[in-house]
């Protein structure tokens, strides 16, 4: 699939928007930090700190040959004093989903965060029900070091997560 990565620009929140379309799958992409149902002006007060100079937050989105928008991936929680970030909501239209647009959108942050930012150290939860996500992630080399237990509660459950690493030496092994 022909797939360009670039930078997400505000125009694009209105499309996140649909992609939330009921509390279950918002909350799989980005956990609890958004209320349901997701609105733009929260998306806008969120995205606004992609814009500041050396931004705790990079948004990266997928597009397809006709412009439409196929994913989005996010290095946030970035502390460039400590080298570490957090990659986090990863989402995928389902339209474009099983066509491995995630593990394009990672890679390109991946190499970003450990390129550009000099990041030694990036992190990542996944809910632990979440099979293809978790070994998307193994596959491009992130280690699983643990669990955290009823992390995010849904109507009357609550779920589980994993959380992994990638250490910038183990990548460029």
């Amino acid at each position: 699939m022909d797939i360009t990565i670039s930078k997400l620009k505000e125009e694009d929140l209105g499309t996140l928007v649909s992609w939330a379309e009921d509390e279950k799958t918002m909350l799989q992409w980005c956990g609890p930090v958004f209320d349901y149902p997701l609105t733009v002006e929260q998306l806008k007060e969120y995205y606004s700190e992609t814009e500041r100079p050396e931004p705790k937050r990079i948004i990266y989105k997928a597009v397809d040959v006709n412009g439409n928008i196929a994913g989005i991936c996010e290095l946030g929680a970035i502390d460039r004093r400590n080298g570490i970030a957090s990659l986090c909501r990863i989402f995928v239209d389902k339209n474009f989903r099983g066509k491995g647009i995630a593990e394009m959108m990672i890679r390109k942050m991946i190499n970003f965060a450990f390129s550009e930012l000099n990041i030694k150290r990036i992190e990542l939860n996944v809910y632990t029900y979440n099979t293809p996500a978790f070994k998307c992630y193994e596959k491009l080399g992130f280690v699983r070091e643990g669990m955290k237990r009823k992390i995010t509660k849904y109507n009357n459950e609550y779920w589980d997560g994993y959380f992994y690493a990638l250490l910038k030496e183990d990548w460029k092994a």
